[in-house]
């Protein structure tokens, strides 16, 4: 398993594909905070020639909130910059990068020479994740050099459950990358694993959401936000459920990770 990990890592760093994503998550979490700085002044300015005292008002609020040091445990809780067109990319690469061995024909190359085909699932999913805290740490450091640069940082108080989060969403990504190892490396279909990133990333799954809550609600006379549990919903939101995040996110690699493994040692039988 360890040689197989290795040989995975070594398929990575040369996966063009996963370095030019980094490079642009790495540009886009720098580049958020600077643009909105100068969107801000700008407004204010063009606001201030029109002489309306309240939208000038609005417009100083908005400009005030840049001068204010921003507080670590929102970066953390955000490590794409609140940015979900970054974790498509993410999506995207981790269904690409699975698919890599199918393409390059790994039944003849590498099957033969381990005791399990599943092994090599399990093997791919350690890289891939990897390769997610990669692309979250990037986000991160994007997020406090482009902050840091327009507004300064202060280490807040809820500084620790941000951190929390950010461990969560690592969870989350990984569960739901699973997923895409089951498409792509299960199934053998890599467009199928692909859309799935895009459909997760951008989370328009809550358009599903919105009305099954509402049947829900009118079926229980109660409340019920599934999006508020939703693992593709989570990974997009802040103050998420600890207790839900960490068991979906679990849960998720471990279900879907088992039937990649049960699939590949099916296919690879006939």
């Amino acid at each position: 398993m360890g040689n197989l990990v290795k040989m995975d890592l070594y398929k990575l760093k040369k996966f063009k594909m996963f370095f030019v994503f980094a490079g642009i998550i790495l540009a886009a979490t720098i580049i958020l905070p600077i643009l909105g700085k100068v969107f801000s002044d700008i407004l204010l300015n063009l606001v201030k020639t029109t002489g309306d005292v309240q939208a000038a008002a609005e417009a100083q609020m908005v400009a005030n909130a840049y001068q204010i040091a921003y507080p670590l445990s929102g970066i953390f809780r955000s490590p794409m910059g609140g940015l979900s067109i970054l974790w498509v990319l993410v999506f995207v690469s981790a269904s690409s990068f699975s698919y890599l061995d199918l393409a390059n024909g790994y039944v003849k190359n590498i099957a033969g020479q381990v005791p399990s085909h599943g092994y090599l699932a399990v093997s791919k999913m350690i890289v891939i994740a990897i390769h997610n805290l990669i692309f979250m740490v990037v986000g991160l450091i994007g997020s406090l050099i482009g902050y840091g640069v327009t507004q300064g940082l202060t280490a807040d108080e809820a500084l620790g459950e941000g951190i929390l989060e950010f461990f969560l969403k690592f969870l989350l990504a990984s569960g739901l990358t699973a997923l895409l190892l089951l498409f792509t490396t299960g199934f053998g279909k890599k467009t199928l694993g692909i859309i799935a990133g895009v459909i997760l990333g951008l989370g328009t799954l809550s358009l599903l959401y919105l009305p099954l809550n509402f049947a829900l609600s009118k079926l229980f006379n109660a409340d019920i936000n599934i999006s508020a549990y939703a693992p593709d919903q989570m990974l997009l939101a802040t103050n998420i459920n600890v207790w839900a995040a960490l068991a979906e996110g679990v849960g998720l690699t471990v279900i879907f990770l088992f039937l990649t493994i049960r699939f590949v040692n099916r296919r690879d039988v006939q």
